[in-house]
Parts: C-alpha cells; structure tokens; sequence
C-alpha cells in the first residue's frame, strides 16, 4: 500500500515537544485543554477549576468565549 512507510527509508522523525502556556498559572506544560477562541489550561487548574466549568463532567465550558469544549481527545 502507498500508506505504509518504506522499511527502506529508517524510522520516522520524531515529533518535537511541543510546550503549551496555562491562561490562569501562566506555567509551560506539555498538555493544555484548549478552546478554538485560543484559551487554554493545563491539567492541575482544570481539576481546581471543574467546579465552575463542567456541571456533567463530558464537557466544559470556556470562561473567556462561553463555548462548549468536550472533555474527548481532540
């Protein structure tokens, strides 16, 4: 298949670490949730911060824009 990598060719590259910034700690971290609207948060503020976000804890809503954000991979 045209899919498949070529054993030819070596191991693929690896991806670059990407950083993210928490809107609210403000702390480089390697994970953020993120709204399209660009605000972002990182794991430990979204726990603290659940409460006053999520009332089923399927989707969370966004403090800046209002939009509803899934808790899903994206």
């Amino acid at each position: 298949m045209a899919d498949e990598p070529n054993p030819s060719e070596g191991p693929r590259p690896r991806r670059r670490k990407r950083e993210y910034e928490c809107c609210c700690c403000r702390r480089q971290v390697a994970f953020c949730w993120s709204c399209t609207c660009g605000f972002s948060i990182c794991q430990e503020c979204m726990d603290e911060n659940a409460w006053g976000m999520t009332c089923n804890f399927v989707t969370w809503t966004c403090p800046d824009c209002g939009a509803s954000n899934s808790y899903a991979n994206q």
